[in-house]
């Protein structure tokens, strides 16, 4: 049975248990995104193969009563006085009790001494009594993802006890040691008789001078495991954190929850989820009462998939300083002049989808730094054609350090007033948003400006879009026909007959299927005579000519039918009426991604048999 120690306020002084939680302070950011933020960026840290991958698990589920009975009794069965953790008994329904463990492998775990106040070997890590032992982090561990080991505040803020257990295997005097041990925080400091103390406690064996430590070897593995705890294999290495009753602020269930946090992940850590080069850096997987939840894809997203774009082609960019992208992508280098300084690069692209989504990530940017968490999505100025656009800035390598202690404690904003800058020094921090924003402002002012063989006239906010639709029309409905005239004696002459188009062109979904719709208008044609409309598409290059045949390999637009004023639809390739036809034709046509099309209509006139 684990044993419960609880934290006395020295003679010196102390720190009030709630100091990790007090210092993540307001926050845009949800619960549930704080949780994925902290914790995947510990695991990241953590990682041992710089290189290489990593796993990143989430799993709630509601243990069962024998599981639950060796939690409450065998674990946390010494509960402390004016705490949370001290209602644990509470969450206990029907002798059961729900517990959300975040896992990883593929890491070093938690190593180095087990007491806080053992100076260790030389060179030694000393992650273990940084994240269980202490509060804050010390400066030799440089500034990776967390800079300031406060944010683990959350996972207690994330149990409605405060309360988590901490399983962890690491390399520790040559050999791999699993180590159990329970923690609580954000409680608060309280009296208990004569004696004061700081609202931190610790579940573990106790030591002569009765502290706890963790329970190492193979029976901290066994139990782990006898709780239903994902653990790493026997030889490796990887950390597991159960959150006891996860709170339900914003969710209705478990599934919810991890679904949420799946969702976090989707929108803050999509760039370690892409498929480059050797796969996926990080293998997300998630599952609530054993059922998988989706993990990111952000490929497949209509909106992460702007951001994604944008950074692989940054990443080509960095990469190769020859790339040029393809023609819907623009790099700017963004600069300091005095000193000359490369700060970042930002990529920008305008939508796959004309059409606004809503989205609140419509006409923002991505900021990067390492470790390629997204630290905030930056509004800017929206191009005056309402084609959402959306960009990725990736800070300097050498600049990494400089982004990161512009951060606070959560690492969702660059706050310039926080970076170390000397004295009437220029501050890159400053530079590099303010250069971001008036980007986009220049673009915003400038307008979108039509490509050759594009004209500005008409040109609909999906023309704008540089791979979306470009309209164009040829034959004798080429332009819009004069006034019907008169002859000298005033009688009215039928004119040719021809065709315009006269809406802007729009994306619709067909059968799950994106498609293109060009809606025209007839006039003119002797009456009585038939008409007979046909219709063809081609793919614009960059220079705004025609590919009849397409890029190899490219998907080309093929045409799926009329569909009349009265709705319905009819595959005919041609289209015959009767003049005078006063009602509206739209030809359908397929919408490649990433691919502007310029649509060609004809009418030809021919008398019928009679006439």
């Amino acid at each position: 049975m684990f044993s419960l120690y609880r934290q006395q306020y020295g003679a010196d002084g102390g720190v009030d248990a709630r100091s990790a939680d007090n210092a993540i302070g307001r926050t845009s950011l949800g619960l549930w995104d704080l949780v994925l933020r902290e914790s995947l960026q510990n695991s990241w840290d953590a990682r041992t193969d710089r290189n290489g991958q990593i796993s990143y698990s989430v799993d709630e589920y509601e243990m069962d009563e024998d599981q639950t009975r060796i939690l409450a009794r065998e674990v946390f069965g010494q509960l402390p006085p004016n705490c949370r953790s001290t209602d644990l008994q509470k969450h206990i329904l029907h002798r059961r009790i729900r517990v959300l463990v975040i896992s990883d492998e593929g890491t070093r775990g938690l190593g180095g001494p087990i007491r806080a106040d053992v100076s260790g070997k030389s060179g030694e890590r000393r992650d273990f009594v940084d994240f269980v032992r202490n509060l804050g982090r010390s400066t030799s561990k440089g500034l990776e993802g967390g800079t300031y080991g406060l944010g683990k505040g959350v996972l207690y803020r994330a149990s409605q006890v405060g309360l988590c257990l901490v399983y962890s295997q690491a390399q520790y005097n040559g050999a791999i040691e699993p180590r159990l041990i329970g923690v609580s925080g954000g409680d608060g400091d309280y009296d208990d008789g004569k004696s004061r103390y700081t609202g931190r406690n610790w579940w573990g064996v106790p030591g002569a001078d009765g502290i706890v430590d963790p329970l190492v070897g193979q029976e901290a593995r066994d139990l782990a495991q006898r709780l239903g705890m994902r653990v790493p294999r026997p030889e490796g290495t990887g950390t597991s954190i159960m959150i006891i009753a996860p709170d339900f602020l914003g969710v209705k269930s478990g599934s919810e929850r991890v679904s949420a946090i799946a969702d976090a992940a989707l929108k803050w850590a999509w760039p370690h989820a892409l498929d480059i080069d050797k796969g996926p850096n990080i293998r997300f997987r998630f599952s609530a009462d054993g059922i998988e939840i989706a993990g990111p894809r952000p490929l497949d997203h209509p909106i992460y998939r702007e951001f994604a774009t944008a950074y692989i082609e940054g990443r080509r960019k960095i990469l190769n300083p020859d790339h040029e992208g393809n023609w819907q992508t623009t790099f700017t280098l963004i600069s300091s002049k005095r000193p000359k300084r490369y700060l970042g690069l930002l990529t920008h692209r305008l939508s796959h989808d004309p059409t606004a989504s809503g989205s609140e990530l419509e006409n923002s940017v991505a900021l990067l730094r390492d470790p390629r968490m997204v630290v905030k999505y930056l509004s800017v100025a929206a191009p005056p054609n309402g084609v959402p656009v959306y960009g990725v800035f990736i800070s300097a390598p050498d600049m990494n350090n400089k982004f990161a202690e512009s951060e606070p404690v959560t690492h969702d904003d660059w706050v310039y007033r926080q970076a170390a800058v000397e004295k009437n020094a220029p501050n890159p921090v400053r530079i590099a948003l303010d250069n971001i924003r008036e980007t986009f402002r220049n673009l915003s002012v400038k307008g979108a400006v039509a490509g050759d063989g594009v004209h500005s006239k008409g040109a609909s906010r999906v023309a704008a879009a540089l791979g979306g639709l470009l309209a164009g029309f040829s034959g004798s409905g080429a332009e819009v026909q004069p006034a019907v005239s008169s002859s000298a004696n005033g009688s009215k002459r039928a004119r040719k007959a021809s065709v315009r188009l006269i809406t802007s062109a729009s994306l619709d979904l067909l059968d799950g299927e994106v498609v293109a719709k060009y809606t025209f208008a007839l006039t003119g044609g002797r009456p009585g005579n038939a008409l007979a409309v046909r219709v063809a598409a081609r793919v614009v290059t960059e220079s705004g000519g025609n590919e009849s045949d397409g890029p190899i390999g490219a998907e080309l637009p093929r045409f799926i039918g009329w569909l009349y004023a009265s709705g319905t639809l009819s595959s005919q390739e041609v289209m015959t009426v009767t003049a005078p036809h006063e009602e509206e034709i739209t030809a359908i046509f397929t919408q490649p991604a990433d691919t502007a099309i310029r649509v060609t209509a004809v009418v030809e006139e021919h008398e019928f048999a009679g006439h």
